[in-house]
C-alpha cells in the first residue's frame, strides 16, 4: 500500500518512473495518485464515454485507491468519522439503502508513452471489492470481473492513445447480496452468499460496515514489459536434518519455480535466469504461442546457508534473489522479479503425548504461541508502514505465530513481508467462518443451517481465488499452514479442491488443516472458553488448545 505521504507526489513523477529503463522494459508502478470518484446513479452515460477523455469530470471527487468508498467519503467530509461515537450509526448501510448507494464510478487520467515493437502494457488490479467493469479510451476491456480475493490483468497495449493521454474509468459494484447487520456473528449471514470478507456484516467485535468495503481496495499498478511476462516467482528451499541456529550449517538446496506468459502470437525462445547469493542459474526455454508455462529450474546448492528461523529461536535472515527473461534475440529484460527467501524447511509430525500436531523448522521442534488476527483495519486501510508496526509488537510480545482467520481478508503480501522478516509465523485461514456457513442453528441467521453450508454460491469462483492467493503468497517463508476455514470444513467440493489439488500441485511445502477444530490438529473436547477465566481454570483444566 502506498504512504499517506507519497499521495501527493505528482502524478508526473509515477510517469517517469514507468517510463523509465535502459536495458530493461520500464517495469511496474503504482497507479495510486490523481484518482476521482462519483456515485454511479449521478450519471447517465455509459462507461465507453466516461472513459474518454472529452467527459467533463466537474461532478467527480477525489477518490483513495487502493481504498475503499467509505475513505473517499471520508476524504470529502462527506461521512462522519466511524470510529467515533456513535458516527457509524449515522452513516447509511447498504442493506436498507440498497446497492446504489455505494456503486461507484472511479477514474484516472494517466500518460503513457509510444510503446515500442515488443513493448507491451499491463494494467494489473490487486483487489476489488466485489465486481467491476472496465473502460479504457472509451473502450470496455471485460464483462464484470468478480471476486474480492482474485487478481486481475488486462493487456491494454492497443487501447492506449497515441497522443499519450489516456483514462481508466472502473464501475464497481457491491457484495450481493450485502447481509444485514442484526446483531448475529456475520449478521444474518447472506454476506457469504460472496467471497469477500464476512466480518463487514457485524460481529460480537465490530458493527456493519456500511458500504462493506465497496471499492479498488488494493493496490492498481501499470505495468511496461516486453513480450513475455514472468509470473508468481517461487523458490522452494529444502534444508535437510536437525539444525542448530549457531555454528556452521550443512547445504540447503533451492529449486526456482516461475511462471512465464507469451503473449505474442508466436513462439518464443530465451532464458529464464535466477541469481541468489551470488550463485547464477540459466535455464533455456521455448513459450508456444498465447500460453503460460510453468518452468522448474535445477537445484542450486547453498552451503553453510544463513536459515531463516521463527522469533525466538534464531536469525530471520532473509536473502534477496532475482528472476529474470530475456527473450533470445532481444537485448532488453522482458520482464523481471525480485524476490526475498528465507532459507527454511517445515515439517510436521503426530505427537502422541500431547495429542496434537507438531511444529518443527529446519528439524528443529517450535513451541507455538499464537495469536489470532481477525483484520486490523475496518476500511481496509492498510500500508506497509501499519503492518510492519503490528507484527513487530507481536515479536515484542514474544509471540511466533499469528492466525489469519476466515472471517477477514487473506492479508495483503506486505503483511507477509513484515511477518517474514520479524520472524512471526503464520496460520493463513481460507474465506469460510463456522457462524455464517452453518456449523450451528442460528435463530438470527435468514437461511437454515444445510442451505448456509452450501455458500458460496460461485465453488468456481472460490477455487480460482484460492488458486490465485496461494501463488501470491506462496514464497513467504513465514506461511507455514493452510487451513480450510474456521470452525467448519468448507462445501465439499471445494474442500477436495484446496487439499488434493490446490495445495499439492501449486505449493506442496505446508501442511492443510480441513478446519480450525480439526482433529488432525490436535483432539479436544469442548469449544472455548471465550469469556475471562480465574486464573487457576487454566492449571486445573486441560483447556481446548
Amino acid at each position: 500500500m502506498i504512504k499517506k505521504n507519497n499521495r501527493l507526489k505528482p502524478i508526473v513523477i509515477f510517469l517517469v518512473l514507468i517510463l523509465a529503463g535502459s536495458n530493461l522494459f520500464a517495469g511496474e508502478q503504482e497507479l495510486n495518485t490523481g484518482w476521482k470518484c462519483i456515485k454511479a446513479d449521478k450519471l447517465t452515460d455509459n462507461g465507453e464515454n466516461i472513459s474518454n477523455l472529452n467527459f467533463n469530470t466537474k461532478q467527480f471527487m477525489p477518490a483513495i485507491v487502493p481504498g475503499t468508498v467509505l475513505q473517499s467519503l471520508l476524504l470529502n467530509k462527506l461521512i462522519p468519522d466511524p470510529y467515533f461515537g456513535w458516527n457509524n450509526e449515522k452513516i447509511k448501510d447498504i442493506a436498507l439503502s440498497g446497492p446504489q448507494e455505494y456503486t461507484y464510478w472511479f477514474i484516472n487520467d494517466f500518460e503513457s508513452k509510444p510503446l515500442g515493437a515488443e513493448e507491451q502494457a499491463w494494467l494489473n488490479f490487486r483487489g476489488v471489492n466485489y465486481s467491476f467493469e472496465l473502460f479504457i479510451n472509451g473502450h470496455k476491456l471485460n464483462g464484470k470481473n468478480t471476486g474480492m480475493f482474485l487478481r486481475h490483468s488486462f493487456n491494454i497495449s492497443s487501447f492506449l492513445n497515441s497522443n499519450g493521454h489516456n483514462r481508466v474509468a472502473v464501475l464497481v459494484h457491491p457484495p450481493n447480496p450485502p447481509g444485514t447487520g442484526n446483531g448475529g456473528q456475520g449478521g444474518d449471514g447472506m454476506i457469504a452468499h460472496n467471497i469477500t470478507n464476512q466480518f463487514v456484516a457485524g460481529w460480537d467485535w465490530i458493527q456493519p460496515i456500511r458500504d462493506r468495503n465497496t471499492g479498488i481496495w488494493d493496490k492498481v499498478s501499470i505495468q511496461i514489459c516486453g513480450p513475455i511476462r514472468l509470473l508468481n516467482p517461487q523458490v522452494i528451499t529444502k534444508v535437510p536434518g536437525i539444525r542448530n541456529v549457531a555454528g556452521k550449517q550443512e547445504p540447503a538446496i533451492l529449486t526456482p519455480i516461475a511462471e512465464l506468459e507469451n503473449n505474442s502470437n508466436k513462439a518464443l525462445e530465451g532464458f529464464l535466469e535466477f541469481e541468489i547469493d551470488g550463485k547464477k542459474s540459466s535455464l533455456p526455454v521455448l513459450i508456444p504461442a498465447g500460453k503460460t508455462s510453468t518452468i522448474k529450474m535445477k537445484e542450486i546448492v547453498l552451503n553453510n546457508p544463513k536459515l531463516w528461523w521463527p522469533n525466538g529461536f534464531g536469525n530471520a535472515f532473509l536473502y534477496p534473489a532475482h528472476f529474470q527473461f530475456t527473450v533470445s534475440g532481444q537485448t532488453k529484460l522482458s520482464d523481471s522479479k525480485n524476490v526475498l527467501v528465507g532459507v527454511r524447511e517445515i515439517q510436521t509430525v503426530w505427537n502422541n503425548d500431547t495429542k496434537s500436531r507438531e511444529l518443527r523448522v529446519n528439524g528443529k521442534k517450535i513451541f507455538i504461541k499464537g495469536a489470532n488476527w481477525i483484520c486490523s483495519d475496518a476500511l481496509l486501510q492498510l500500508n506497509e508502514d501499519r503492518y510492519d508496526a503490528q507484527i513487530r509488537m507481536h515479536r515484542d510480545m514474544n509471540l511466533n505465530l499469528i492466525r489469519v482467520w476466515g472471517g477477514g481478508i487473506t492479508e495483503r503480501p506486505e503483511f507477509y513481508d513484515a511477518c517474514d522478516k520479524y520472524g512471526i509465523m503464520v496460520f493463513q485461514e481460507f474465506w469460510i467462518s463456522g457462524d455464517c456457513n452453518g456449523r450451528w442453528y442460528d435463530p438470527l441467521k435468514k437461511e437454515d443451517t444445510l442451505t448456509r453450508r452450501a455458500y458460496p454460491d460461485d465453488h468456481t469462483l472460490f477455487i480460482s481465488s484460492a488458486a490465485d492467493q496461494i501463488k501470491m503468497l506462496r514464497n513467504h517463508p513465514s506461511l507455514v499452514f493452510w487451513c480450510g476455514g474456521n470452525e467448519i470444513k468448507p462445501p465439499a467440493d471445494i474442500l477436495h479442491a484446496l487439499k488434493d489439488s490446490l495445495i499439492p500441485q501449486l505449493d506442496g511445502t505446508r501442511y492443510f488443516f480441513n478446519y480450525s477444530n480439526d482433529d488432525s490438529m490436535s483432539f479436544h473436547s469442548g469449544d472455548g472458553p471465550y469469556t475471562i477465566q480465574k486464573p487457576e481454570y487454566f492449571w486445573e483444566h486441560h483447556s481446548f488448545p
